[in-house]
């Protein structure tokens, strides 16, 4: 029984976990579901289904066809302070803080400046 609840437990904060970094990969440059699926090593049907997610909870993500076409989110989205509790933004900081490219650094310190809003 115990073992089934930490799996389920992984499971869903796996699922948050790749949900947010779909975001912040599209708001830092658009992205084609088959780059994001390939990225994050899932189904370009679940990448769907993060970005239905992510649409629900008032992410403006729209879908450009074409062939330089892909999710982006709209230029004047900004991230509201509370989209994220408290412990989110600590539990994404430590994260960040693990990595080392620049990239992590930079939405590292744009949660940071999120924080003090």
């Amino acid at each position: 029984m115990f073992d089934k609840y930490v799996f389920l437990s992984y499971h869903i904060h796996m699922e948050h976990s790749v949900c947010l970094s779909i975001m912040f990969e599209i708001l830092r440059e658009p992205q084609t579901a088959k780059n994001l699926a390939e990225e994050f090593e899932i189904s370009t049907r679940t990448v769907y289904r993060y970005i239905d997610y992510l649409c629900g909870a008032g992410v403006p993500i729209v879908s450009v066809q074409g062939r330089y076409g892909g999710f982006k989110i709209i230029e004047s989205y900004r991230l509201r302070e509370f989209f994220l509790t408290r412990n989110e933004k600590n539990y994404l900081l430590s994260l960040l803080s693990k990595q080392q490219d620049t990239d992590a650094k930079t939405i590292s310190l744009k949660l940071k400046a999120l924080a003090t809003l």
